[in-house]
């Protein structure tokens, strides 16, 4: 959305705010009024990606902040919109501001721009926010820089893996010892007997031992 955020100030003490976007608008907003003068005024300010916009009249502070890419037309005329408002509305105005923050960015078409409203562009000064600001920044978090599509990395622990041989396994294994046994036993029966006696003691003992 252009306007991002929009606030409405009396004597320096914020009565309203309403941002449309998650940001440190409220510890911008803090810095800009510590730094500006305490006098009727309209201003402003470049801010990397975004413009501060501002009137002062009688003590009462008018501010938003939009995008670069929004006009500075449309934000002067929300900020006149508000201060009209804001001096027939007492009660509730936090929705006043969300309410005029939709209609200044998605209905456009319904805005009434009244004599000199644009003429007094031309009045209007533009500084860098540097000189209120520092080296302080604006930190915005909204759709389009991915805020609900965060994707988080977890280092997992590799697991220990335990290879073992499962009852049928070590079955079948029994099974082709045993039958390799046999055909060396028909081999050593043929030609040394006493080889033959000798191997089927020492079979004995394996089996004993398996089985223990």
């Amino acid at each position: 959305m252009p306007i991002l955020f929009s606030a409405v100030v009396f004597e320096r003490t914020i009565l309203n705010k309403y941002a449309s976007c998650d940001g440190n608008f409220e510890e911008i907003l803090e810095l800009v009024l510590a730094k500006i003068p305490d006098k009727n005024a309209k201003m402003t300010y470049l801010h990397g990606r975004y413009l501060f916009h501002y009137i002062i009249e009688n003590k009462q502070f008018y501010f938003c902040v939009t995008d670069k890419l929004c006009q500075r037309s449309r934000a002067f005329l929300f900020l006149n919109e508000i201060k009209r408002r804001f001096s027939t509305v007492k009660t509730d105005f936090t929705s006043a501001l969300a309410e005029q923050m939709y209609r200044y960015n998605e209905d456009y078409s319904t805005i009434t721009i009244r004599k000199g409203e644009i003429d007094e562009l031309n009045t209007i000064g533009v500084d860098s926010s540097e000189s209120i600001l520092g080296e302080k920044i604006l930190i915005v978090s909204n759709d389009e820089n991915l805020k609900y599509s965060t994707v988080s990395f977890v280092e997992k622990t590799p697991k220990q893996v335990v290879v073992s041989f499962k009852p049928s396994t070590e079955r079948n294994l029994n099974i082709l010892v045993i039958s390799l046994a046999i055909v060396a036993i028909c081999l050593m029966f043929l030609y040394n007997p006493l080889s033959l006696a000798i191997i089927v003691v020492v079979l004995i003992y394996l089996i004993n031992r398996r089985t223990k």
